[in-house]
């Protein structure tokens, strides 16, 4: 296979699987879709439940009013939430998992009214609640996995065969932006886990930036092997949602192994349930995270989710 015909397979992949939807933005490696008024406020009022809950539980002598200014209005005390990584997720927990399953249930409707179930095998559970400070940080950017460093989620151990969702929620998306690209080239020994992203700079020196803009009420979908990053610009905070998900169209040399992956897949027709007839629960203490960060013996935060059939 040229490279012409590797390249101009996978952005033909992607477009069927955005074919039953509409696309704002399309570009060979990236797709933005828009979604429908009621979806995005159903995702939205969920985020905002799911921030709340966190804040009221985590600081319980304070009062947090439920309302879209709470990232604007609480930025200080979301960034030191016990149960938010230094990449900015906020893990469900056990005293806010029932406010993250109306995430979830939100997300999977959104996802089948854009008709996408179908065009997927495997699906990352739980997503991703992430939440981002514009504020620059030299030492989080040095990270080896810094996400302020181009690269694709390939070089942190996600299938080749992956795809990668993004949605922006709340806050501000110019202060905290997700800039897309395109490589012109991406040899073959370089398409897997690396030590750090900046190992891939064979790939990153040779890019073409996609003109997007990352709003709010947009689903972006990406190729695994485009490339992004996070650009920070300035005093405020954004939420998004973001997972992976693996093709059921599977390319030339793909697998849909995800042994290298630190995320959980399940089946589609499994996690376009949970939410709804499948509870997602976790056992962990709303500051589990950190006691695992200081050594202690927790379960580790990306396995402390687990399923309830709610007809068991």
């Amino acid at each position: 296979m040229t490279a012409t015909d590797f390249w101009h397979s996978r952005a033909q992949r992607l477009s069927r699987v955005v074919a039953q939807a509409v696309t704002v933005e399309d570009f060979p490696l990236v797709k933005a879709i828009r979604l429908s008024g009621a979806s995005f406020a159903r995702i939205e009022g969920a985020a905002i439940a799911y921030l709340w809950q966190s804040l009221s539980r985590a600081y319980p002598d304070r009062a947090f009013t439920l309302s879209r200014t709470l990232i604007q209005d609480h930025g200080a005390e979301i960034l030191e939430l016990p149960n938010r990584t230094p990449n900015g997720v906020l893990l469900p927990r056990r005293e806010s998992f029932l406010s993250f399953n109306l995430v979830h249930q939100a997300l999977a409707d959104a996802i089948g009214e854009m008709g996408l179930f179908s065009k997927l095998s495997l699906i990352q559970l739980p997503c991703n609640v992430r939440i981002v400070s514009g504020v620059p940080s030299p030492a989080t950017e040095a990270r080896p996995y810094s996400s302020a460093k181009l690269h694709t989620d390939v070089w942190n151990g996600e299938p080749i065969s992956s795809i990668l969702f993004n949605i922006p929620v709340l806050g501000d998306t110019k202060a905290v932006d997700l800039h897309f690209f395109e490589p012109r080239d991406f040899p073959e020994e370089l398409r897997g886990p690396l030590s750090d992203y900046a190992l891939g700079s064979r790939v990153t020196d040779s890019v073409e930036q996609y003109p997007l803009s990352f709003e709010t009420g947009r689903v972006f979908l990406s190729d695994s092997l485009s490339l992004h990053k996070t650009v920070r610009r300035g005093p405020a905070l954004r939420l998004s949602l973001d997972f992976r998900a693996i093709a059921a169209e599977l390319l030339a040399g793909e697998t849909a192994d995800c042994s290298q992956s630190k995320a959980n897949y399940v089946p589609t027709d499994v996690w376009r349930n949970c939410g709804s007839t499948m509870v997602l629960a976790s056992a962990n203490s709303l500051d589990a995270f950190q006691r695992h960060q200081r050594g202690e013996c927790v379960e580790k935060p990306s396995l402390s989710i687990r399923l309830i059939d709610e007809d068991l």
